[in-house]
């Protein structure tokens, strides 16, 4: 549904007189979208629970929403221009993710 409502609005944009936005693009906006959700029901699950883990998942999780919502923000706002050195910290947040999923899978629990 939340999907819907994306694609919806970014449709309604490129009908005011914008470029209409590629699908893909649209498609990794929302998937930064799911992923703050994400990231918000791994917080809840943590303060429940108190598993250490689910802190490395929540951080990997906020990269991942970061890394997909600030390179599509052009699709909003047109006349923003991302630097050279917001895709080098782009593309590093990538093995980050990568490192921070699999200190939670191999994190034990004490």
């Amino acid at each position: 549904m939340m999907l819907g409502n994306i694609l919806l609005m970014l449709n309604s944009i490129s009908e005011a007189g914008g470029e209409q936005p590629v699908l893909p693009a649209s498609l990794d906006f929302a998937s930064g979208i799911f992923a703050a959700f994400l990231l918000a029901l791994s917080l809840l699950a943590y303060k429940r629970t108190k598993m250490k883990r689910l802190l490395f998942v929540s951080a990997a999780f906020g990269l991942f929403a970061f890394r997909a919502i600030i390179p599509r923000l052009d699709l909003f706002l047109p006349d923003l221009d991302l630097s050279a050195s917001i895709e080098t910290i782009l593309s590093i947040t990538g093995f980050v993710i990568l490192g921070l999923f699999f200190l939670a899978i191999v994190k034990k629990q004490k």
